[in-house]
């Protein structure tokens, strides 16, 4: 099933994309600032950007473990889900830039912080289920020379990664609700949660036998 859910992803964002378009006025909102705010207007045609980027992405993502020397040109049974997960991040945050220009253009402006957090913390949730089955590797994953050094660490960095990921993904749903400065706190618990991660991967290998 995993195999089918990045294809089906792209071929979504295209559909919602070119449907988009015909329904869309010639200028419309392009960037947004963190209160909301419109403050930039483009052309219709940049909602193609997004999807383009994605189907080029695409075909790196499904070569990238032939790539690998740890994965030794063999993708691990995980890897079908990650790529998924990429590709269905691209498709969420489309689905929010276009429904957010859609109302704008029909005078009902919407709230793209909140839509935007929203699918990003699904995305955290959904990693943090799969980075504990991650293997060792170059491509993806909390890489630091510590993690690809031992196999030992890696599953000991990647099984708190998970729970970390779950958190920030539980957090980004609390700050889209409660809106106001929770983006701030979110974007705070990130950088937080990252410098964790390379500190403990660190300290885990220090432990570790011959660290």
């Amino acid at each position: 099933m995993g195999k089918w859910l990045a294809p089906l992803g792209l071929l979504l964002t295209w559909t919602l994309t070119l449907w988009a378009y015909s329904q869309l006025p010639e200028r419309i909102p392009a960037h947004w600032n963190a209160q909301g705010e419109v403050t930039r207007y483009g052309s219709r045609l940049e909602v193609f950007l997004l999807p383009l980027l994605l189907t080029l992405l695409y075909p790196l993502l499904a070569l990238a473990p032939r790539l690998d020397p740890k994965l030794r040109g063999q993708a691990p049974r995980v890897w079908p889900w990650l790529q998924a997960g990429v590709v269905w991040t691209f498709a969420l945050l489309q689905g929010a830039f276009l429904f957010a220009a859609w109302s704008h253009a029909q005078g009902r402006p919407f709230p793209v912080e909140q839509a935007i957090l929203g699918a990003v913390g699904l995305v955290f949730l959904v990693l943090g289920l799969l980075l504990p089955r991650l293997p060792p590797n170059y491509l993806a994953g909390v890489r630091t020379p510590w993690t690809l050094e031992s196999p030992r660490v890696w599953q000991e960095v990647h099984r708190r990664a998970g729970r970390a990921f779950v958190l920030l993904g539980l957090l980004a749903w609390l700050a889209a609700l409660l809106g106001g400065g929770w983006l701030w706190v979110w974007l705070a618990a990130l950088l937080a949660g990252g410098l964790y991660l390379v500190v403990f991967s660190y300290l885990a290998w220090r432990k570790a036998p011959g660290g």
